[in-house]
Parts: C-alpha cells; sequence; structure tokens
C-alpha cells in the first residue's frame, strides 16, 4: 500500500491568503492525522496477522522438537525417571527466539520442565488466572488432541499485566505427558514497533506545533509552514521507504532461496503458470530443464554441509552464467535446480543443456582445494504438455533417465515414456523363456563370524540375458506380474542344495546356505511339503538351509505366514527375518514367529559411523535380538569401522562388500572354499 506524501505543500502554503491559512492548516492537519493513522493501523493488521502466524507456527515447530527429543531419549533409556532427568537437562540448554518457553506436565498437573524452576516442586493442577484453571485447561484440551492442538488463554505478562497468550500443546503418551511451548500475542517486532511509535510522536509533535503556530504567529506563517510541510514530505517519504524496504525483504524471503539466492519452488511455479498462460496467447515454446548434481551427497557425507553448501552456491551462480536474463532458474532443494526457458528452439535447448553441463564440470575451488562435480538434465517442453505440474514431473523422469544412463548427460521426455514400456514388454516375454533357456545363475555372498570363519552364505539369483547380468530389483516385480515368481524360488532353493551337495563331495565345508522366500511362497497350502520334497530328494541335511523373510511379507498375513512357518521349521529349517527395522512387526506378533536370527537392514548400517541415529537404532536391534535369544545378522558392511562397530556392539554375523559382493559359485569357491578344508566352518552360532 502506497503512502500518499504531501507534495504541493509548500506551493499550496505560498499560494493560499494569510487569512484562510489558519483553516487550510486545521484542516490539513486533520486529513494528515487521520491518513496516518488509518495507514498505520492497516500496515499493523497485517504486520501483526503475519507475526501471529510465524509465532504459531513457531510454538508447533518447537513442541514437535521436544517431542522427538523425548521419545528418541525414552527409546533409549526405556525409563521414565531417567528420561525426565535427561529431557530436563537438555531443555535446559536450550535457546528459544521471541520470548517463547517450553514447559512439560504429567497428566495430574505435576510441572516436569518449566524455565523457572519454581514451578517444578509444585502442582498447579489448581493454579488460576482470572478465574480460569490454565494447566488444566492446556492438559484436558492436549489429552482431547493428543496430535497436538492450540489452546488461547489469558495470562500475565511478566509486567504484570493480562495478556492474551497462545500454547500448542501435544502428548506424548509412553510417558503420559504434555508438551507445551506458549507465546504472549503482543509480543511483536520490537523493532517495528520501536519505528511506529518513534515515527507517530514525531509527527504527532509536528502535527501540534503546526496548529500552534497558525493561530499564534500568522506572520510567520509561510515560512514556518513551508519549513514543517517540507519536513513533513521527508518524513512520509522515509516512512514510505522504511515500509517499503520491509516488504521487499519479506518478498525476497517468500519468494527467493536463501543459499543461492536462486528462485524458490513457490516462485518458479508461479513464473511457469504465468509463462504458459502466455504461450496459449502468443504459441511460443517454452522447456523446463530438471538438474540434478550427480555425486553431490558423497560431498556432503564425506566433506561436511558447509563444503556442500559452497559447492551449490557455485553451482548456482555458474546455471545463471549459462541463461539468458529472461530465463527463470530456481533451486527445488536439496542438490536440484530448475530451469524455464521461453521462447526457445528444441535445438536451442538442447545447447543450452550442454553447455550447463560442460559448466558445471569445471573444477570448484574452495580453501585451494578443487571439487569435482556432473549433473543429469532432464527436460521436458511444451509440446508434450501445457500443465505446470506435469512439465516438472516430466522433466523430473528424464533426468531420472539420464541418471540410469551414465550420469553427465541431458535426456528428453518422451511422452508416456514408450521406450521404458516397450523395454519393459520385451523383458516379460523374454522372463517366460528365461528357465528353458538356463539363463538364470545363483550368486553367494558369505556370511562371516566375528572371528573371521565362514559361517555361511546368502544366495541370491540374476538373470544372465545375453550376456548382461540382470538384478532380480528389475525382473523379480515383472515375475510377479506374470505369477512366475512361486518356480523362481524353488528353483533357486533347489539349485543351491545342488550346488551344496557338489561341494560336500569336494570336501568343502559352506557352513549354512540362506535363500530368499516371497509373500507369494508363505500363502501356498503346499510349501512345506514342497520343500520336503527337496530335502528327501537330494537328501539334504535341514539345519544347513535357512529361508529369509521379510517383515512386510510376514505382516501382511501373519496368521497365515505363521502357520507356514512353523510347518518349516518342523522340517528342521531355520527361519530368519530379514531387512528387519524397515517393515510393520509388532512384539506381539515378533514373539510368535519361530526364528532364530535376525537381519538387520542394509539402510541403518550403510552410514554408521556418520549418522548417530543409525548408529542407535542398530544397538537397538541387537539388543532386542539377544532379548529374544535370536543371532543378529548385519548385511551391508562395507568399511573396517562399520564392522568392529556392529561387532563390538553384540551382532553374531555380517555380510557385506566388506568381503564381498554377490560371486558366481566358481568365484565363491575359489575365494572362500579352496584352502579351507581343514579349518572349522562356524555353523554352530
Amino acid at each position: 500500500m502506497k503512502i500518499v506524501t504531501p507534495k504541493n505543500i509548500p506551493k499550496f502554503i505560498i499560494i493560499l491568503p494569510i487569512i484562510g491559512i489558519l483553516l487550510t492548516t486545521i484542516f490539513i492537519s486533520l486529513i494528515t492525522i487521520y491518513t496516518i493513522q488509518n495507514n498505520f493501523e492497516k500496515e499493523k493488521i497485517k504486520i501483526t496477522k503475519q507475526f501471529f502466524d510465524k509465532l504459531q507456527k513457531t510454538t508447533k515447530q518447537r513442541v514437535n522438537l521436544t517431542y522427538n527429543i523425548i521419545d528418541a531419549l525414552y527409546k533409549h533409556t526405556k525409563d521414565y525417571n531417567k528420561t525426565i532427568h535427561l529431557m530436563q537437562k537438555v531443555l535446559a540448554k536450550m535457546k528459544w527466539e521471541q520470548k517463547g518457553y517450553i514447559f512439560v506436565f504429567d497428566y495430574y498437573g505435576n510441572t516436569l520442565y518449566h524455565p523457572n524452576h519454581y514451578y517444578m516442586t509444585i502442582n498447579r493442577w489448581n493454579f488460576e488466572r482470572n478465574g480460569v484453571k490454565v494447566i488444566r485447561l492446556l492438559i484436558e484440551s492436549a489429552l482431547k488432541h493428543p496430535e497436538g492442538t492450540y489452546v488461547k488463554y489469558l495470562a500475565y505478562n511478566p509486567d504484570g499485566s493480562p495478556k492474551e497468550k497462545v500454547s500448542f500443546v501435544k502428548v506424548y503418551k509412553p510417558l503420559k505427558i504434555v508438551i507445551g511451548n506458549g507465546v504472549y500475542l503482543n509480543y511483536l517486532d520490537k523493532k517495528l514497533i520501536k519505528q511506529q511509535n518513534s515515527i507517530n510522536l514525531l509527527l504527532k509533535d509536528i502535527l501540534m506545533k503546526l496548529i500552534f503556530t497558525s493561530l499564534f504567529i500568522l506572520i510567520f506563517m509561510l515560512l514556518i509552514m513551508y519549513y514543517f510541510s517540507n519536513k513533513l514530505k521527508q518524513l512520509f517519504q522515509n516512512y514510505e521507504k522504511k515500509i517499503n524496504d520491509e516488504k521487499y525483504n519479506l518478498f525476497i524471503q517468500a519468494n527467493f532461496d536463501n543459499l543461492t539466492n536462486l528462485h524458490n519452488r513457490n516462485h518458479f511455479l508461479l513464473e511457469l503458470k504465468e509463462h504458459i498462460e502466455l504461450l496459449k496467447r502468443n504459441q511460443k515454446k517454452l522447456a523446463v530443464l530438471f538438474i540434478d548434481l550427480d555425486h553431490f551427497k558423497e560431498i556432503n557425507d564425506s566433506l561436511g554441509h558447509h563444503i556442500g553448501d559452497e559447492v551449490l552456491k557455485v553451482s548456482a551462480q555458474r546455471l545463471k552464467e549459462c541463461v539468458r536474463k529472461t530465463d527463470i532458474v530456481s533451486r527445488f532443494g536439496g542438490d536440484e535446480f530448475v530451469i524455464l526457458t521461453y521462447d526457445i528452439s528444441t535445438h536451442e535447448v538442447t545447447d543450452l543443456a550442454e553447455k550447463i553441463l560442460n559448466n558445471l564440470k569445471k573444477p570448484i575451488e574452495i580453501n585451494k582445494i578443487k571439487y569435482y562435480i556432473s549433473a543429469s538434465i532432464g527436460i521436458s517442453t511444451s509440446d508434450d504438455t501445457l500443465d505446470e505440474n506435469m512439465l516438472i514431473k516430466n522433466a523430473d523422469i528424464a533426468m531420472y533417465k539420464a541418471k540410469k544412463a551414465g550420469k553427465d548427460r541431458l535426456s528428453f521426455y518422451k511422452n508416456k515414456m514408450s521406450e521404458d514400456a516397450t523395454q519393459r514388454i520385451k523383458l516379460k516375454n523374454q522372463l517366460h523363456t528365461a528357465f528353458e533357456k538356463n539363463q538364470f545363475e545363483i550368486y553367494f555372498q558369505p556370511q562371516i563370524d566375528k572371528n573371521e570363519n565362514l559361517y555361511g552364505a546368502e544366495v541370491l539369483i540374476r538373470w544372465n540375458l545375453n550376456g548382461k547380468i540382470i538384478s532380480p530389483f528389475h525382473f523379480v516385480p515383472l515375475a510377479i506380474e506374470i505369477g512366475l515368481i512361486d518356480k523362481i524360488d524353488l528353483w533357486v532353493i533347489e539349485t543351491a542344495i545342488k550346488q551344496y551337495n557338489s561341494w560336500l563331495k569336494q570336501g568343502y565345508q559352506i557352513g549354512v546356505i540362506s535363500c530368499n522366500v516371497t509373500i507369494y511362497q508363505l500363502e501356498k497350502n503346499d510349501f512345506a511339503s514342497e520343500l520336503k520334497r527337496l530335502l528327501k530328494k537330494y537328501n539334504f541335511d535341514a539345519k544347513n538351509l535357512n529361508l529369509e523373510v521379510t517383515e512386510e511379507s510376514v505382516m501382511k498375513n501373519p496368521e497365515k505366514s505363521i502357520s507356514t512357518l512353523y510347518k518349516i521349521q518342523q522340517l528342521g529349517i531355520k527361519i530368519n527375518i530379514d531387512d528387519f527395522g524397515t517393515g510393520y512387526s509388532s512384539m506381539s506378533y515378533l514373539k510368535k514367529l519361530p526364528i532364530s536370527k535376525l537381519k538387520i537392514d542394509r539402510s541403518f548400517i550403510k552410514d554408521i559411523p556418520d549418522n548417530k541415529d543409525d548408529m542407535i537404532i542398530t544397538k537397538t536391534i541387537i539388543n532386542l535380538g539377544q532379548n529374544l535369544n535370536l543371532k543378529i545378522v548385519a548385511e551391508g558392511v562395507e568399511t573396517d569401522i562399520q564392522k568392529k562397530f556392529i561387532f563390538e556392539n553384540g551382532a553374531d554375523i555380517i555380510q557385506g562388500y566388506y568381503y564381498s559382493p554377490p560371486i558366481p559359485a566358481e568365484q565363491f569357491e575359489k575365494k572362500f572354499l579352496k584352502n579351507r578344508k581343514d579349518k572349522d566352518v562356524s555353523n554352530k552360532i
């Protein structure tokens, strides 16, 4: 809202007769006072609303942060008193802006945490202010809305005056406590309030002097009014400039990325929508380029976020150098950037993308050290769609195509991904004949115990399609679709048993072999019978065979799965829970399962020791397994640090690239079985 300045006051005073100056001055003063007050009130309402919205959001963020801290502490300690003690120590060290503070009550009004330690010694259930039992109101409101709610009430400001207050409260059920954060609603931005009060006082003073002078010093009215009118004009201009500066800062915060100063996601979407409307009228062409930095996560994880931030800033600047002034460059988040370019041909888009790829590959020097990155770019154009969301989605899909094709390249989106669909259909057709052509192979990944002895191996399937090894990640979903997964599971088990027997005849001791089983086997009534047939056919000792099932598979139909697993256990085959920690099993079902091992999912291992949360989760799973008398296998171990951490915390077996990736039988034999005939195999774990 633009504030009008009285630019014509000096000229108006000179022209006006002296006899009319008094009336004119009074009239102008009244109008000025009204205009200033009206403008101030409107601006104050707007700023106040924004401030209140921000405060309410802040209280919720603080409570949720405190909730997560308490949850982590409780899960780590499993003890009420220890958790409360640790919580008090943590919260005592946390500082909050804008005069907010965290408080914690139990369901009965006992203060478990408050910045004023005096309150932590008393029960405040019946604490009353202005006829309202405030603590009871907060606790009862939280219990009605355990996921969190806002509560308004009248409280006292630190100066003793009654002030309206809002608190966000949330229940943490395991400890039966209520977490809250309250703020007084009169705390607006101090700097702006001080500025407004100062300007109001100054303007009132000027107006009073103006009126007083016009009444008693008519002789000098022209000079005095000219002087004060210029002052008034200057004050209006300064105030307008400060308000506009504040609005500009708010606009920058709302529409631009703090780190790179590029457009943010919301602003980019608005620009894209406007350009699409413009395109509909002039029939020109636009393109969206979705850019993802290759290997950026490695820089962040290994060198730290401060280096990663510098790389992002340099990359953002290089993107801006590549585009035209009319193009929009946006940071979508993380290491993802999106560019909107308008009135451009396909050939020009390609040139632009190649220019970006070449520019981003130049070394980035930070603290005299050079870093190298590249990028994958996906491109969608208005030829495919005029929907802004689909344009971005299509560019994103094309970017992932570029990633899969080897990174450091560009890829155009093609409608409905016809190439992928064609390839998928082709793979389905080829999968039907894979058994007939003997294209399936089994690979073995060693499992090693804490004494560096070979415990056994996990058996994994690969599809050798005309010399190209295809991961089960790509063909298992297709096998499920065409109903071939049951046959594949049994083939893997049978082939593994035959290979095992072959090694036994050569005098090799492999230990235990573990084969993966899908939910489709667990839901079959004859799966246990099929296993029994294979054991008898090959005279195979069941104790040397483990079957691995995922939490997700078991929990989709727990009663049926448990029944099948018990039948398998009765054959002497042991059951392992694979990818533990990623599924949905409850403790009640976990205790019912006839299992002998838990396998910690690789997602919890891969970021050790950098991710402290993963370290805590891993320790917790190991402790859980030990309490249930289960053996623990950690998969995905790649470093010596990870290996030591796993074994030092009580795990029994590890597997992963630290020892070997999955390899064919002949390589496994050469690497892990030869020269081990006289060594004990750790099969008693």
